[in-house]
């Protein structure tokens, strides 16, 4: 675990330490990928304040050197630094911080996302209860900590806190789109393909979310219904042209219906935005030798082939 230490220090100091229900775990299979996970879900968690964090950061920064006691200030400076991606700096803001104020919810809910960026679930779960425990309410929260259950393959666990922001606000898509993703996990299909569907209806075609339409097709495509898995892959790669699985997947759906042009133009996209997965290679291998462009097909392989042993020497 991660800076445990001094943060549960200046916590304790506020009595935040001790307490946060530990539910069971229960391990039913290996994690299906959901939204962006560790690194990237804490980026996307941190979106609406990154524009002008450097700017921000410069501020507050000022602003403590004249201030340097102020908790609020601390807060404020630590929630910039995590959504600059400088996990350890921001936990160190979060520590000084609690030292002169007890934190909300929101901002312990803040300093599991830290942890979740460090890839040490348990402090996150450990923060994210206590957060729970403070405020019931707060879907923020629920759905973060929900998150972090299906991270460590507590699906039950992330099943009831899924369930509970969506008591709280019914339509909350990421919500609905997880729980589809957890009843996956746990060999419910039709339970899963219902709220994938949900997620997907409640999610507008021309906005900037892309998952729920990409998990809804791809749980399509791993159930052999590549045909279905069409539309929404479209969608997803529509919304996030810039997205290499996007492509990828789309790609394999066309290929699995026989659109060779199709499969090969959506692979060649896919392997342009991520020229290093050697999964992207050997699908757009796959798609050429369908096309019948044998002498390409070829070179895919065995580029795929080399990056998969480059991989494993890493």
């Amino acid at each position: 675990m991660v800076m445990k230490s001094s943060v549960w220090f200046a916590l304790l100091c506020c009595g935040l330490a001790g307490g946060g229900s530990q539910l069971l775990a229960q391990t039913q299979g290996p994690t299906k990928e959901a939204r962006p996970s560790t690194p990237a879900y804490s980026k996307e968690e941190s979106d609406s304040i990154k524009t002008t964090l450097g700017q921000r950061e410069s501020e507050l920064r000022k602003a403590l050197a004249r201030q340097p006691d102020s908790a609020d200030v601390l807060y404020a400076l630590a929630l910039v630094l995590r959504g600059e991606g400088k996990a350890r700096q921001s936990l160190d803001m979060y520590t000084r911080a609690a030292q002169h104020r007890k934190p909300t919810p929101k901002e312990l809910r803040s300093v599991a996302l830290d942890y979740v960026l460090l890839t040490d679930y348990e402090d996150a779960i450990h923060w994210l209860e206590v957060a729970s425990g403070m405020d019931p309410s707060d879907a923020d929260v629920l759905y973060s900590l929900g998150r972090c259950y299906y991270s460590k393959d507590r699906y039950l666990d992330a099943q009831r806190m899924y369930e509970r922001v969506l008591t709280l606000q019914p339509k909350h898509v990421k919500a609905e789109e997880n729980l589809g993703l957890v009843y996956d996990a746990t060999n419910r299909p039709d339970l899963a393909e219902q709220a994938l569907r949900n997620a997907a209806d409640w999610t507008d075609k021309n906005g900037t979310d892309e998952w729920p339409f990409l998990d809804l097709g791809s749980f399509l495509l791993d159930k052999d219904r590549a045909k279905e898995a069409i539309d929404p892959l479209r969608s997803a790669a529509h919304i996030r042209p810039e997205s290499a699985i996007c492509h990828e997947k789309l790609g394999r759906a066309l290929l699995a219906v026989h659109d060779s042009t199709g499969g090969v133009a959506e692979l060649e996209q896919a392997a342009r935005l991520d020229p290093k997965n050697p999964k992207t290679h050997f699908e757009l291998g796959r798609a050429l030798r369908q096309a019948g462009q044998a002498e390409r097909a070829q070179q895919e392989f065995s580029l795929s082939q080399r990056l998969y042993s480059e991989h494993s020497q890493e």
